[in-house]
């Protein structure tokens, strides 16, 4: 399926109150990785490319993230600044930094994209991620 760029508008409950966010899923697809299983072995699961940005601003920071299979969670790989300054960037699926996960409804907004492209079998909050077919 060609990837559509889909922009959601979403509300986090932060400390400090309600937080409203923009949320462009620029792509979400199924990657598998090879490696060795001194690194942790293949990774199998889902990529996405999510740009995030606050209701005024005209750009936000732009996140690479994943889901291994088996995860219950997305973990941030790779971080680059609205002018496109490079935060971090791990690679897809790697676990061997601190991970660094998104807010519950961020996730809820990637989950539901999965879903919809039928990507998945099983995903959710504390769901363990099962890829279709």
């Amino acid at each position: 399926m060609a990837d559509r760029v889909e922009r959601q508008q979403v509300t986090v409950e932060t400390a400090g109150g309600a937080l409203e966010l923009v949320v462009m899923v620029r792509k979400v697809e199924r990657r598998h990785e090879p490696a060795p299983a001194l690194l942790g072995g293949d990774r199998i699961g889902i990529e996405a490319e999510i740009e995030v940005m606050e209701r005024d601003d005209q750009k936000g920071p732009t996140y690479f993230v994943s889901r291994l299979t088996g995860e219950t969670d997305w973990i941030i790989d790779a971080k680059f600044g609205a002018n496109g300054f490079p935060h971090y960037s791990h690679g897809f699926g790697s676990r061997v930094t601190i991970a660094r996960g998104l807010p519950d409804e961020i996730c809820d907004v990637l989950d539901n994209e999965a879903k919809n492209r039928g990507m998945v079998r099983t995903i959710g909050r504390g769901t363990p991620l099962q890829l279709a077919g």
